[in-house]
């Protein structure tokens, strides 16, 4: 039965397929860790990329549903990222048929791909990594399963985190029949505002001609989180209510701190410097007509990188100090690569000197070039219509991608359509980082399932169960609330379990 000649080719017009392969996999066992399986605990037209379609297919044990699989940072899926590739076998754990692409670049590096010849940037993969691949993946997804079980599946769910997030709202503007339930997650909405804007705080220090230690900027949100945590009856090192912290960062200037930035031990003073980056990266930037081109972080999110041992989380603020004392910056990878391949189309430009004026002048460059490549609309009517549930939710210490981007996105189709909580809603995570980097914060794993429910059952979310890591042998549960609505302490009970909560808002 898992025979290539047992699936016919899709049909899929513009289409040429040049391969198919099957093997059966048997007696697999993987252990995927929280998160890592993101919301749980095709050849382009134009071009002539070879698209790769991967997807996998429960041998005894299908449930009846597909489940498309995301990708993240310059990737758009496929078996050979690690995330994507961790989801697709959670997926088929699950008893769903597991489907993802790679959007015509096998390659996870950028600089392999984006540009086809020097100064040249490949448009048609861009496309393909935008939007186009993706309606494919749907419909050669359903059309090989079919082909397999003899019947399309049930019902079709797409599934991501980030870049992922960023697929499924443009699955349910640009091609609203494609899945029944999307769970679209800290969603990378405005790529070409954070391609250049998350460049900020680096440009910033650049034209103070100063630049802070990432001690420093520690020991800020350290405090920021200490004198905002008791803000809702809690202490439990998240910041529940970071739009009504009024922490100011020059309270703490001065303060002496422990510090191993420059390779030696040393007790350093929270200067001025640190507290003018801080502020410039929680407001975010502005061009000359007062515009934001970039939403800030939230008090309490990490403004620097940390090491986690299997990988570095980027930080925007992160600096590099020499033994002598003296910090130069250091630019997130993913701003680096926008400006280096998408705007200078030079994969050797020089971004570690870009001032707030040069910074203004490529941020209208990114506009004006990738604006509607990259563009997600906020018309759901015809996802609405459809019966489509999408649900998000996104963490408010949010290190990469700021919070507001998915509340402004949110609040732009409400402006539309008063409905909207019929079928989209979002939960913002107190403490949570980018799709549950570093693992802190307030956790949902079971929103998934809770999109299921809602697509086939019509029950929607009023609320989602939330857990922290273990501290000290003690998880913390909570609850996470459909937005604009807040979760609130009810002052009864031990403020560890989620019957301690309410919504309200």
């Amino acid at each position: 039965m898992c025979s290539p000649s047992n699936i016919p080719y899709p049909e899929l017009p513009g289409a040429q397929f040049t391969s198919l392969s099957a093997t059966l996999v048997s007696n697999l066992t993987v252990q995927i860790p929280k998160g890592g399986y993101a919301n749980h605990g095709a050849v382009a037209a134009g071009g002539n990329e070879t698209v790769t379609v991967d997807v996998y297919l429960p041998a005894d044990s299908w449930n009846g549903r597909m489940q498309g699989i995301g990708g993240g940072g310059w990737t758009a899926g496929g078996i050979n990222a690690p995330g994507p590739s961790m989801s697709m076998l959670g997926a088929v754990a699950d008893g769903y048929s597991a489907v993802t692409t790679n959007a015509g670049h096998a390659s996870l590096n950028p600089y392999e791909w984006v540009l086809k010849s020097p100064g040249v940037v490949n448009h048609h993969l861009l496309e393909d990594f935008s939007s186009t691949s993706l309606n494919e993946l749907s419909i050669i997804g359903k059309a090989i399963i079919e082909s397999h079980y003899g019947s399309p599946p049930l019902y079709s769910y797409w599934n991501g985190c980030s870049q992922g997030g960023r697929q499924g709202m443009k699955l349910a503007s640009e091609y609203p029949t494609a899945f029944d339930g999307i769970a679209a997650s800290a969603p990378a909405l405005d790529s070409v505002g954070l391609g250049v804007g998350s460049l900020w705080p680096q440009a910033f220090m650049n034209t103070l001609g100063q630049h802070s230690k990432n001690c420093e900027l520690l020991a800020i949100t350290e405090a920021a989180i200490k004198y905002c945590d008791e803000d809702d009856g809690l202490v439990d090192n998240a910041i529940s209510y970071p739009d009504s912290c009024n922490f100011d960062p020059y309270s703490v200037v001065g303060q002496a701190i422990s510090c191993n930035d420059t390779g030696i031990p040393e007790i350093v003073h929270i200067s001025e410097t640190a507290a003018k980056v801080a502020n410039a990266t929680w407001t975010g930037s502005r061009l000359l007509d007062d515009s934001l081109t970039r939403q800030g972080l939230k008090k309490g999110a990490r403004l620097v990188e940390k090491n986690l041992g299997f990988m570095i989380i980027p930080g925007l603020a992160t600096t590099v100090c020499s033994s002598n004392g003296t910090c130069v910056g250091k630019p997130a990878g993913s701003s680096e690569q926008w400006i280096r391949l998408l705007i200078k189309k030079d994969p050797n430009f020089d971004v570690s000197t870009i001032t707030v004026e040069d910074f203004k002048k490529l941020f209208e460059i990114s506009m004006e070039e990738y604006g509607q490549t990259f563009k997600v609309k906020s018309d759901l009517d015809a996802f609405r219509d459809a019966g489509g549930k999408v649900i998000s939710y996104h963490g408010l210490a949010d290190s990469i991608v700021p919070p507001d981007s998915t509340r402004h996105y949110f609040e732009s189709v409400a402006a539309r359509d008063k409905q909207i909580h019929d079928y989209y809603r979002v939960f913002e995570a107190p403490g949570l980082d980018h799709c549950f980097l570093d693992g802190g914060g307030y956790y949902p794993e079971g929103i998934f399932e809770a999109l299921v429910t809602w697509v086939e059952s019509g029950v929607a979310p009023d609320r989602i169960t939330a857990h922290t890591s273990p501290l000290n042998g003690t998880m913390r549960s909570s609850i996470l609330c459909p937005y604009p609505q807040k979760a609130y302490y009810n002052g009864l009970g031990p403020s560890t379990t989620a019957e301690d909560f309410y919504c309200e808002g």
